[in-house]
């Protein structure tokens, strides 16, 4: 037996997080919630790009984990331009690799 918490009582965790998508799905309002809080959290200790390029990629790796691939991709996507708008070449190539990873190892479950 599953239980989230709600919003207003703790920090939500990455694994809470996950669990929450893979048993009610994206479209669940308290799912939503949770992402939304989630997601503000993390947002919190974003001080800088490279920051915000990690976070995203920590946000396109729970999507993925929790089966959601196809958004987990578009995360990534979003992460890799960030990187390459802020020249950070090695971490640009580090995205393109995961990215690349997520398709080989999903290709026949997506698109």
């Amino acid at each position: 037996m599953e239980k989230f918490s709600s919003p207003e009582k703790s920090e939500v965790s990455d694994q809470e997080l996950i669990d929450a998508l893979k048993s009610k799905g994206v479209e669940d309002p308290e799912v939503h919630r949770l992402l939304q809080q989630w997601t503000e959290q993390g947002e919190k200790q974003v001080i800088n790009p490279e920051d915000a390029i990690k976070f995203n990629q920590k946000r396109a790796r729970l999507y993925v984990e929790a089966g959601y691939v196809q958004e987990g991709l578009e995360v990534l996507e979003s992460a890799r331009m960030q990187a390459w708008n802020e020249q950070r070449e090695e971490v640009f190539n580090q995205i393109m690799a995961e990215m690349n990873a997520i398709e080989d190892k999903y290709s026949g479950s997506s698109n």
